[in-house]
């Protein structure tokens, strides 16, 4: 073969693998990750879930307060400021929820996303603080944290958006459905016993949402604060008074305080509820709807 004509075979082959290597990334993701996923960071699990619900195989998502740790009183670590300095995307609750987010926000070169800004109307105040667990209720993450985190990936990687449109609306529909199951769980235990005792003031919304009375808690919305001898000693008194069966522990809070306040009411501790995380693997509370679907069976076995 000629010289010429082996440098033209060349050429067409290597025009060729071009053109196959084109088309097999035409539609990857735009992020800044080595494999072409838009790099997500989350502030806690239960927004890591939401985030790859949305995104899909488009997205790798990454959460800075473990499974089973506690958003509120968490302690930043230095490694923590580079991974959200490197994401493509960071999602954070707002209204208060991680005081120590804050000063790490300034590191953030991607896109910050306070997931509850569409929906900070439906927040209300508990004890002269703002209530941030607005996660709780399957419309209001619906409506607010999927379609922020829908709006962010969109923003992030415009070719993925009609995939995270059709994954946003697919698991808006999902949470409907969870939302039905669970008012109709719920509206088996009779009306005068959905008195509901936790650890910390997390539940408020969903309570409200599903007909239950918050009767009590042993701490407010943040579990920084300490309690005093008095106002445990009143809980203690309002469940007797009430006639609560049972008071409820949470995964991401220390037991000993709920576990005084069930002794010295004579009253049972429930299978432990989660809110502020997901549930380690194996406790069938891993996802977002597990989680809420535990919670909904503790608290339905405890009080009914």
């Amino acid at each position: 073969m000629r010289r010429g004509g082996a440098r033209g075979l060349a050429g067409v082959v290597l025009a060729l693998l071009v053109a196959g290597c084109a088309a097999l990334f035409a539609d990857a993701p735009a992020g800044g990750g080595d494999d072409g996923r838009v790099r997500v960071v989350a502030t806690m699990s239960v927004f890591a879930e939401f985030a790859e619900a949305v995104g899909g195989d488009r997205v790798a998502v990454e959460t800075i307060v473990p499974v089973g740790g506690d958003p509120h009183t968490y302690q930043a670590a230095p490694s923590d400021a580079a991974r959200i300095t490197d994401a493509d995307v960071v999602l954070d609750n707002g209204l208060g929820l991680s005081p120590w987010f804050e000063p790490l926000a300034a590191n953030v070169e991607g896109e910050l996303v306070i997931l509850t800004e569409g929906i900070t109307d439906r927040a209300v105040e508990a004890g002269g603080v703002v209530d941030p667990h607005l996660w709780m209720v399957p419309p209001l993450v619906a409506d607010g944290y999927v379609t922020a985190i829908e709006d962010a990936l969109r923003t992030a990687d415009p070719a993925g958006a009609d995939d995270y449109a059709r994954n946003a609306e697919a698991y808006r529909a999902r949470l409907a459905e969870l939302d039905r199951e669970l008012a109709a769980r719920i509206a088996t235990v009779p009306a005068a016993d959905r008195k509901l005792v936790t650890s910390h003031d997390a539940y408020r919304y969903f309570a409200d949402h599903y007909g239950l009375e918050v009767t009590g808690t042993v701490l407010g919305v943040t579990t920084e604060e300490e309690p005093s001898a008095r106002s445990v000693a009143a809980l203690v008194d309002r469940i007797r008074a009430e006639g609560v069966p049972t008071v409820f522990l949470e995964s991401t809070v220390n037991p000993d305080l709920i576990e005084r306040v069930a002794r010295d009411a004579g009253v049972d501790v429930g299978d432990p509820l989660y809110g502020d995380s997901l549930g380690p693997p194996g406790s069938g509370a891993e996802t977002y709807e597990g989680m809420l679907r535990a919670n909904v069976e503790a608290i339905v076995e405890g009080l009914g």
